[in-house]
């Protein structure tokens, strides 16, 4: 990597509810990554949405999270990422592996924006060349 070149870490969907909820190792991998030099914090449109389709209906989380979301870039789900999420798809079944939609579109997303997805669901092991951090 080159002294110009940024880190991009996307934020999973259980990773930003353990650290809405302030688990721990959330809340130490998150203040580890967000003042970074040169570092990226995001989410994809997918996360995003899982977030405000109601999965935490707590007004006071959702504060925290429209806090949080003001820091984070969105990565979008489009043309190029539904190409990904096709051929992994394509490539777990191979394996006789399968994967939840929602997580296999974050991996694809993640994947393609070059970003290293924090998350601790295992599901994303079958993710050929994803990058992952566990916390």
């Amino acid at each position: 990597m080159t002294s110009q070149e940024r880190t991009k870490y996307c934020l999973d969907t259980n990773f930003i509810i353990e650290l809405l909820n302030g688990k721990d190792n959330a809340v130490l991998v998150y203040e580890e990554i967000k003042d970074a030099p040169l570092t990226i914090t995001a989410i994809s449109s997918v996360a995003l949405f899982e977030i405000l389709r109601g999965k935490e209906q707590n007004q006071a989380k959702i504060q925290k999270f429209e806090e949080l979301r003001k820091t984070l870039e969105v990565l979008a789900f489009g043309e190029k990422e539904a190409e990904e999420a096709g051929q992994t798809e394509k490539a777990i079944h191979e394996k006789g592996l399968n994967i939840e939609i929602d997580d296999l579109l974050i991996g694809a997303t993640a994947k393609t924006h070059g970003a290293i997805l924090i998350t601790n669901d295992r599901g994303f092991d079958s993710f050929e060349g994803l990058q992952l951090r566990s916390y």
